[in-house]
């Protein structure tokens, strides 16, 4: 029997944790919690079948991350931004990663996986630096190169989930989720040309 098909199983004994004290990174923490609560719960199935549950719950804490980090650098984008295609774009992104996180607060649940509920640390400080930057190209620039490299990351690990998704549910969200994040790279990356 693939190890991948008690997946499913091993988050029954998860409980949906949101909060999380400031002072820690978000998604160290949830990582913890997670990894904690599958050791606890998981004592009766293989070592293999523990490290994939593991690994799937930190996918879905890196893509809410992922998924909040671009909501909130397009928001900046939103209001700074000085090219209306950028401010398109933004929106569009904005938009997409609304409902991407509402799809992935469902499936937490549905799993009992914890997901962040703040930026890692890495997140608040590109949204830091974003937001400290006066408006104009130079913003629009880093705005777009900080999308495109959030997305590149994201692809990579929905690329890594795909393989070890647990159910249906997962699977339809990664698909949506490389369509949708591989149109913001590419058009992140075309708008930066005719910027640059």
């Amino acid at each position: 029997m693939k190890s991948t098909v008690l997946i499913p199983s091993l988050f029954l004994g998860l409980s949906f944790v949101f909060g999380c004290s400031s002072g820690n990174d978000s998604t160290d923490k949830a990582d913890k919690i997670n990894d904690e609560r599958i050791e606890k719960q998981a004592i009766a199935v293989s070592n293999d079948a523990r490290e994939d549950a593991k690994k799937v719950s930190r996918y879905m804490v890196h893509l809410s991350n992922s998924g909040m980090t671009e909501y909130e650098l397009s928001k900046v984008a939103l209001q700074k931004a000085t090219n209306p295609e950028v401010k398109g774009f933004a929106q569009r992104a904005m938009n997409e990663h609304q409902q991407h996180d509402k799809t992935l607060q469902s499936l937490a649940k549905q799993m009992n996986v914890t997901l962040p509920t703040e930026l890692s640390d890495k997140s608040k400080s590109a949204l830091g630096k974003l937001t400290g930057m006066d408006a104009g190209t130079e913003f629009d620039l880093q705005y777009l190169d900080n999308m495109a490299t959030v997305n590149d990351d994201a692809l990579s690990v929905a690329d890594d989930l795909q393989d070890l998704a647990p159910n249906d549910g997962v699977k339809a969200f990664i698909k949506k989720l490389v369509t949708d994040d591989g149109k913001h790279k590419d058009l992140a990356k075309q708008l930066k040309n005719v910027l640059d």
